[in-house]
């Protein structure tokens, strides 16, 4: 089995990303099967979780992630949203309940995606094949674990499921 479903290439490795500035996705857990994501604008991070979903500052996020080491990749992309368009896209969402649900459905809607795309990889993919990745910037992973390990749709279920037992 392959070790990685979608590699992070060094050419797109940016120094930084502007949390204020930039439109990213945030990769929380890249070792882990199924990572979890979100998603930011103008400072403002969106995440639908198995037990709601968070709106708040990138600032807030950022120092939950350094203060536990989290394996994080953000991915900077060329798309123009804002806050307020991800508020109303997450609005329709009250948790992550099952692969049909889960954190990388709103992020799909929001990035106007209408494939049936429900794995990280396969989003990642997509959005590379239309252009829409500027880059990746990444905290506590090295260069050879900045990539998707493989999963299936039933691990995002078996997921879920211990999340909301």
């Amino acid at each position: 089995m392959a070790k990685y479903e979608y590699k992070f290439q060094s050419k797109h490795q940016l120094n930084d990303v502007s949390d204020d500035s930039d439109q990213l996705i945030w990769v929380f857990h890249v070792d882990k099967i199924p990572p979890h994501i979100g998603i930011s604008s103008q400072g403002v991070f969106f995440s639908l979780k198995s037990n709601g979903q968070d709106e708040i500052p990138t600032s807030k996020v950022n120092q939950i992630v350094e203060s536990k080491s989290i394996k994080l990749i953000k991915i900077k992309l060329r798309y123009r949203f804002s806050p307020s368009a991800l508020k109303e896209v997450f609005a329709n969402y009250t948790s992550a309940t099952s692969a049909v649900c889960s954190c990388l459905i709103p992020i799909r809607e929001a990035l106007q995606i209408t494939e049936n795309v429900q794995k990280l990889a396969s989003l990642l993919k997509h959005l590379e094949m239309h252009n829409k990745i500027e880059g990746w910037y990444a905290e506590n992973v090295s260069f050879d674990e900045a990539g998707i390990r493989p999963y299936e749709i039933h691990d995002i279920e078996k997921r879920l499921d211990l999340l909301n037992a």
